[in-house]
């Protein structure tokens, strides 16, 4: 029985061990971490170590009860009018991490409730994304046949690599999408922290280094909108692997459950709230 409880405390501690080694390793690279939580008020915070001051569109986005086990008060956008902007170029920390050697990762919780609400015709509306006119760089998005996508153009707006696939993010249904982007490799997009990319693309050169424009949440600049609720909205300036999508995705508010059961703060750096 003793060597039972010794076995059983040695796998515990082991795991645990191997969690928080992950929990350091989260850290390395992160650029941005939006958890879009606040409840009230007309302001949301990043917790990453750049400490981006954010501004909210005009009508603000709403805040609504998730309705999801793990997380808790998330941000509504309308589709129409509602975002949040983080000028990082303006904050002299613009983040061109997808042209260097470690590339990009964006990661967010996100539950469409429609698509194709503002009209614009090019069948898709960013989670989160970055450029404009001659300084189009990159966007997580979501397609109207409900596909899971990312986007990486040159500066002029080229396609760089632009994988998408139908059906994996479905209306009304809460997904935890990753898209990563390195050059040489292409796009890659996961959904739920599945191993297998939903979808991915080679890389077809000439990605933009050169762009100054804002991070947008659920805006593009030239008109595009999305209608969803989003949450825990991720950027790194590497690609993450599939541990690390994982423990970004079950560890909502940078809170992880240690050994005992009880809830605390380990990444460091993260800014506390």
């Amino acid at each position: 029985m003793r060597q039972v409880t010794f076995f059983t405390v040695l796998i515990a501690v082991f795991t645990a061990t191997t969690f928080l080694s992950y929990a350091a390793d989260i850290e390395d690279g992160l650029w941005m971490y939006l958890p879009l939580n606040e409840g009230a008020g007309q302001q949301v915070k990043d917790h990453g170590p750049n400490e981006f001051d954010t501004e909210l569109s005009k009508t603000p986005p709403k805040w609504v009860d998730a309705k999801h086990e793990k997380l808790k008060k998330v941000t509504e956008f309308d589709g129409k009018a509602t975002y949040v902007k983080i000028d990082m170029e303006g904050q002299g920390k613009d983040i061109d991490s997808h042209f260097g050697k470690d590339g990009m990762t964006i990661c967010a919780w996100v539950k469409v409730l429609k698509v194709g609400t503002d009209g614009h015709g090019q069948t898709r509306q960013p989670i989160v994304m970055k450029g404009a006119g001659g300084m189009w760089e990159f966007s997580l998005y979501i397609y109207d046949d409900f596909g899971a996508g990312m986007s990486v153009w040159n500066c002029g707006g080229g396609g760089v690599s632009e994988p998408h696939t139908a059906g994996t993010a479905p209306v009304n249904t809460w997904i935890h999408q990753c898209g990563t982007f390195k050059l040489k490799e292409g796009v890659r997009v996961y959904v739920d922290g599945d191993k297998d990319a939903v979808a991915e693309a080679a890389d077809g050169g000439g990605a933009c280094e050169t762009g100054t424009r804002p991070v947008f949440v659920a805006h593009r600049e030239d008109g595009q909108w999305l209608n969803a609720v989003i949450a825990e909205v991720y950027m790194w300036e590497r690609v993450i692997d599939i541990d690390e999508m994982n423990l970004a995705m079950n560890t909502i508010g940078g809170l992880e459950v240690q050994p005992g059961g009880k809830l605390t703060t380990s990444w460091g750096n993260i800014k506390r709230r």
